[in-house]
């Protein structure tokens, strides 16, 4: 192999490599958001059905909604964040594999090249050989 390709072409697999790990992180990040949602929605289930049956801690439950809305919109935020990154990083991801394709196909013209060239000789070789012994 060329040492530019295959120099070339490790590079572009790390860096698609890194892309992945990166773009995981993501989407372990959005699930882990996505699950935060989830359980405030069941701690604000349980809290209603306590502020109903207990008219006392229903007094409390306005600071505790006001809370809830809070975390709500930072968890929205977040998951916006996130959403924003992944789509950055999908289109960095695309752009590294069309590079790494890029090599590959460079690099495998050239051993088509070779393999060409190579046959080329041998057949030259072998003409030679035959005019020789014909002659």
């Amino acid at each position: 192999m060329n040492r530019s390709h295959e120099s070339l072409i490790r590079l572009a697999r790390f860096k698609v490599e890194g892309l992945q790990k990166q773009m995981a992180e993501l989407d372990r990040a959005r699930g882990s958001l996505g699950r935060k949602a989830d359980e405030l929605e069941q701690d604000v289930q349980r809290e209603q059905e306590a502020a109903a049956a207990d008219p006392q801690s229903g007094a409390a439950y306005g600071a505790y909604a006001k809370a809830v809305i809070e975390r709500r919109e930072n968890i929205k935020r977040s998951l916006n964040e996130v959403d924003e990154q992944a789509e950055a990083m999908r289109a960095d991801l695309r752009a590294a594999f069309e590079e790494l394709k890029k090599y590959e196909l460079l690099e495998e013209r050239r051993k088509a090249r070779d393999r060409a060239a190579a046959q080329k000789s041998e057949n030259d070789e072998l003409d030679e050989a035959g005019s020789r012994m014909a002659g």
